[in-house]
């Protein structure tokens, strides 16, 4: 990708003299902004094609090796500021790989009208600050127990996820399904590009456009119609 990124600056070697002149650690600084840049544009659609993740198995492929998934235990809220009926999955335990949400579940626990305890695996129903009350208010709201199917209410505080139920059913745990952060390039230690091997010429090119904006190259605007139009 070092070598990629100087072919695209245009760099020429004569007599020693090597132009425009980059450290590694300014090519390091410029992939792994591109990196970040590319996982962004590819997973919010903000991109040339307008497709955001997983639209079409392009996208797919882009990010695929970045996904995970991981379940979380939770607890019940028990001050005085939590929410009634609410329960709390911690995320500080993803703090250094947990980036980009796509999906998320719950197992409901609860007692089944013929008596006994079931658990189910289920959906959220993610809501905000200002509609969360408009969801507790509403008799028929999914995060109602109803036919023995619920769908907490989630919302985001700090490193939590507060869920919330009606309570009529109990919450044990949570799953992420999201993109983790990509690891850093770093060419001292050969740490190489975790994204599959197909964009990293795509990631190479969008470093090279960002480094010709920064150095003020009149050669920016061409390269940045070029990038735009690869796929």
């Amino acid at each position: 990708m070092h070598s990629y990124f100087k072919l695209e600056m245009d760099k020429s070697i004569t007599a020693g003299l090597d132009l425009p002149s980059f450290e590694r650690e300014e090519i390091d600084y410029w992939l792994n902004e591109a990196i970040r840049k590319f996982v962004k544009t590819r997973y919010s659609g903000l991109n040339s094609k307008n497709e955001g993740f997983e639209q079409t198995e392009k996208r797919i492929n882009d990010l695929r090796t970045l996904i995970k998934e991981e379940f979380l235990t939770v607890s019940s809220g028990t001050t005085d500021v939590d929410k009634p009926n609410s329960y709390k999955a911690n995320l500080s335990a993803l703090t250094y790989t947990y980036w980009l949400a796509i999906s998320d579940e719950v197992t409901i626990q609860y007692t089944k009208l013929g008596g006994g305890t079931e658990t189910k695996r289920q959906g959220t129903t993610q809501c905000t600050a200002d509609t969360y009350r408009s969801h507790i208010d509403d008799p028929y709201s999914e995060h109602r127990l109803h036919y023995e199917s619920a769908k907490p209410l989630r919302l985001i505080k700090e490193n939590y996820v507060e869920l919330i139920t009606d309570g009529n059913y109990s919450i044990t745990k949570y799953f992420l399904r999201y993109i983790t952060k990509p690891t850093e390039v770093v060419y001292s230690t050969v740490t190489d590009c975790d994204l599959p091997d197909h964009t990293h010429n795509e990631i190479v090119k969008i470093a090279a456009s960002m480094a010709l904006e920064n150095v003020e190259q009149p050669r920016y605007q061409t390269h940045l119609r070029e990038v735009g139009s690869m796929e």
